[in-house]
């Protein structure tokens, strides 16, 4: 779990120093619209508590408080009926993965980008052999199962 949360506000940090803006909020607002634009955050993703991106950014939770309130108000991100605020699905459904799933499917992506890294591929060669496992995958899902399928 604490990698998890780590991966995410790892990403807004570097995301915030290259970001001009009158206030921390301001630019933390920014760089979680944008992140839910370009698909970082996918619908469905849950954020991590205000405290917790307090501490990891080094900036006052009222500021993390603030962006979060205004990412509200935008319809941005949505509060789920447990306080967890997460990415709402752009039609409205519940798009919600489940905690768990997430964090688990995160790990093992952060795991293999770290054995890739070991073996000496850059982070743009391991997201391309990831897009391309994806593509066979979805490929196969749309076609008739073959004996290659018994793997």
């Amino acid at each position: 779990m604490e990698e998890y949360w780590a991966s995410r506000t790892g990403r807004w940090r570097r995301a915030m120093q290259g970001r001009k803006g009158p206030s921390f909020a301001d630019r933390l607002f920014d760089v979680v619209v944008a992140d839910v634009r370009a698909g970082a955050l996918p619908a469905g993703a849950l954020l991590p508590s205000a405290e917790r991106v307090a501490t990891e950014l080094v900036i006052p939770v009222d500021d993390v408080r603030s962006a979060y309130a205004r990412l509200l108000a935008e319809d941005v991100i949505a509060e789920r009926g447990d306080g967890v605020l997460c990415i709402p699905a752009p039609d409205g459904r519940d798009a919600s993965v489940g905690d768990a799933t997430q964090i688990r499917f995160e790990a093992a992506l952060l795991k293999a980008v770290r054995e890739a890294a070991a073996r000496g591929l850059s982070p743009a060669d391991a997201t391309g052999m990831f897009k391309a496992a994806v593509i066979r995958l979805e490929a196969r899902s749309n076609r008739p199962a073959g004996p290659e399928d018994s793997e």
